[in-house]
């Protein structure tokens, strides 16, 4: 079976705080290309899908019903961050064992964080966004608000920001009791190997899909291969336009 594993898309509601940099039908057009063409069965939304720190969930279905409504989908597996701890569904982890019994598992790694994988850091953030909302009603603190989230993702392309021995260490402890470990939260595509009792085992990262990037992970469940995915926005709109102009009238 493959999969697509994508995660970190912050889906809000469309204003001005809404870092996706997505519209849901070209998101969504791209995604349906992406996978016939690599012969996905299956997408692992590896945390932080929904930006629940700045908004509501039901505000968020109400603006964007139809990627909503995609990620209910029973081919789609929803597995929640921090940003989208509060969600009304989806799980805090997901193991799959292939057929030869290797052990694949999904979470979104936030656990390794002390503020985020803590209800104090949790309730910090919240009032932190509360604020936040207030604030950017005044433009100059909007454009710096914008001005530091294209910093901090300029940062987080280099490893070293997100390499350190906290996250790696963590991945290790998984990696004892399972072959492949995928994590996001880190916003960094990457991975890692390593041998644990002379069995090579693997360590990925599926990166993020927010503000209009395309990243993530395909893994072939039962060879255990793997393929990193990274288009960004102006490829994967072309993409689309040339789909929809070859389609017939």
């Amino acid at each position: 079976m493959k999969l697509l594993v994508i995660s970190d898309l912050h889906i809000g509601t469309g204003d001005r705080l809404d870092i996706f940099g997505w519209r849901d039908d070209e998101f969504l057009s791209f995604l349906a290309d992406f996978r016939g063409e690599h012969g996905i069965d299956g997408i692992i939304l590896n945390g932080d899908i929904f930006e629940l720190h700045k908004y509501r969930m039901e505000d968020i279905e109400k603006a964007r019903p139809v990627i909503a409504h995609y990620f209910r989908r029973a081919d789609v597996v929803y597995i929640r961050g921090n940003h989208d701890r509060l969600c009304p569904r989806g799980t805090d982890e997901y193991v799959i064992v292939n057929a030869a019994g290797k052990r694949i598992h999904f979470e979104h790694g936030h656990a390794t964080d002390f503020v985020n994988g803590t209800i104090a850091g949790r309730v910090l953030a919240g009032m932190f966004f509360g604020i936040l909302k207030q604030a950017v009603k005044i433009r100059r603190i909007l454009t710096l608000y914008f001005k530091a989230i294209e910093i901090n993702d300029s940062i987080s392309r280099i490893p070293k920001r997100y390499n350190t021995f906290k996250y790696l260490n963590y991945a290790l402890r998984l990696l004892k009791k399972n072959d492949l470990v995928i994590l996001g939260h880190t916003h960094h595509l990457e991975s890692h190997k390593t041998y644990y009792l002379n069995d090579k085992k693997r360590y990925l990262n599926c990166g993020s899909c927010s503000l209009g990037r395309f990243q993530g992970m395909v893994i072939d469940t039962e060879s255990l291969g793997y393929e990193g995915v990274k288009v960004d926005r102006e490829q994967a709109l072309l993409r689309v336009r040339s789909l929809r102009l070859s389609r017939p009238a």
